[in-house]
């Protein structure tokens, strides 16, 4: 295979006013998707990437699995058609704990799709949606990562800012959630960040748009600039889990003003 492979799981409506900022400024919004007027709905891809864990397979990411229903959850089958068994992965890096992120790991039986892998989840996350308690809001959020992760027991890493894990950095990146990481990958030349935008023609002409799923919009602004900054200045390709790959040439683009 190649270093890094990016695998669509599934797409899913998202309403461009779930940005504060679109709604404010709806005609703006429109032009950047190319459209006469605002949609009330665009589609949102679910991208997770297949790379190496030192010698064996690794995932960033597993998309939305069995959560969302039976139209979603397609990395598994995608998996198998470019030869790779899910027993074959002996590693998992989580970015949040979100469905569309973690609900991969599990089949509706309730048994792991990855029998052999160890699960890297931020232990911030697990502190937020886990341990404590929440309001409804936040209540399917936390049932679905328990689903999640449930089979995976012992296999579990609870992992902080700056821990490496074969061989992927843990990067700070909250705002999204409480406990967002982003995973630096030297040996693909690449920058997995997980969910610091959602809509890229939108988000990447004005930086400081964040959408009502961040947790903390402002935490959430601050780590897309700085993420996309260390990508640029660092010439490693930006991996979404909402927008697919941005080279360091299409990220030289945004205007130096809007990242600072």
């Amino acid at each position: 295979m190649t270093a890094l492979l990016p695998i669509l799981d599934s797409h899913f409506p998202f309403d461009p006013m779930l940005l504060p900022a679109v709604r404010q400024a709806p005609a703006e919004a429109a032009r950047l998707l190319g459209a006469p007027e605002l949609p009330g709905e665009i589609s949102l891809p679910v991208w997770c990437y297949l790379t190496l864990a030192g010698e064996a397979l690794g995932l960033v990411d597993t998309g939305s699995g069995a959560l969302f229903g039976e139209a979603d959850g397609r990395l598994e089958a995608r998996l198998l058609r470019e030869g790779v068994s899910p027993d074959q992965i002996r590693r998992v890096w989580l970015t949040h704990l979100h469905g569309d992120h973690c609900g991969g790991l599990v089949r509706r039986d309730g048994e792991p799709v990855f029998p052999n892998a160890r699960i890297a989840v931020p232990a911030r996350e697990v502190e937020f949606w886990l341990d404590r308690a929440h309001e409804d809001t936040a209540a399917d959020i936390a049932r679905d990562a328990r689903a999640a992760l449930r089979p995976y027991g012992g296999r579990l890493d609870h992992v902080s800012p700056g821990d490496i894990v074969d061989g992927a950095e843990a990067i700070a990146a909250p705002g999204h959630t409480p406990g967002h990481l982003a995973w630096r990958l030297p040996a693909q030349n690449a920058l997995a960040a997980g969910d610091i935008l959602h809509v890229p023609a939108l988000q990447l002409a004005h930086l400081d748009w964040s959408s009502d799923w961040d947790w903390d919009a402002a935490l959430a602004t601050q780590s897309r600039k700085a993420l996309i900054d260390a990508a640029r200045t660092e010439g490693q390709s930006l991996l979404t889990g909402h927008g697919g790959v941005f080279s360091p040439a299409c990220l030289s683009h945004i205007p130096r003003s809007e990242r600072a």
